[in-house]
């Protein structure tokens, strides 16, 4: 037999197999080809990949779901919670000093000198930072300044320092940006590529220094933390 009559192939059912079987998704076509020769025979047909890693950064100031699974798990969810620093100041007189004692008509010792004014405690937040992009700054901005109605204080008078050299806190500018920082690349769980990845995590200590010269009121700004990569 020199040929396969086509209404054998309609009898065996190999027609709408064969059909069917030519029949590719266009988002999954490879290259074809074909060889008839004598044997023995070898045929190739190539495919190719495409694979897009994009990359990621993320930034914790305070509250938050900090990363705690398996290094192979799912990461920290985005929070919008926006934690408060707050501070109080109290006022010491001459001459002792005497702490200023609050209500009406009460009975100090005061030579008549300026007071001076103290803060209470700094206040402690966890910080942290993830990225597969490879160097990480951090810079910080006074997005809103220390206000109380037309009264302002600068925002230099709040400073922040790190608990870890790896993971730097930003001066505070007065306006504007901050210079950017330089969170250290690595960390725990970077080992796969430790040029690239970055898990640093860090307490940062926010203070205030009080002046004489601030006229008494309630103070509210805000500050923005930025974390960029190449």
């Amino acid at each position: 037999m020199t040929g396969t009559p086509l209404y054998w192939l309609r009898r065996m059912g190999l027609l709408p197999l064969m059909a069917g079987c030519i029949a590719l998704p266009p988002q999954a076509r490879a290259e074809e080809n074909f060889d008839n020769g004598p044997a023995p025979m070898t045929v190739q047909a190539r495919l190719d990949f495409s694979i897009r890693i994009n990359k990621f950064i993320f930034l914790r100031v305070g509250t938050g779901g900090s990363f705690t699974g398996a290094e192979s798990g799912t990461g920290p969810a985005a929070n919008g919670t926006i934690d408060t620093v707050s501070f109080t100041t109290s006022a010491s007189i001459p001459a002792v000093p005497t702490a200023a004692t609050n209500g009406v008509n009460k009975p100090v010792n005061w030579s008549g000198g300026a007071p001076t004014f103290t803060a209470s405690a700094p206040v402690v937040l966890p910080v942290e930072v993830r990225s597969n992009a490879g160097q990480v700054r951090i810079t910080g901005q006074a997005t809103t300044p220390l206000s109380s109605g037309s009264n302002t204080i600068p925002m230099t008078a709040i400073s922040i320092t790190s608990s870890s050299a790896q993971f730097p806190a930003p001066v505070v500018p007065a306006t504007g940006v901050s210079p950017a920082v330089n969170v250290a690349v690595g960390g725990a769980g970077t080992t796969a590529a430790p040029t690239l990845l970055t898990y640093r995590t860090a307490n940062w200590t926010f203070a205030y220094t009080p002046s004489a010269s601030v006229p008494a009121g309630v103070y509210s700004g805000q500050i923005t933390f930025t974390a960029s990569a190449p």
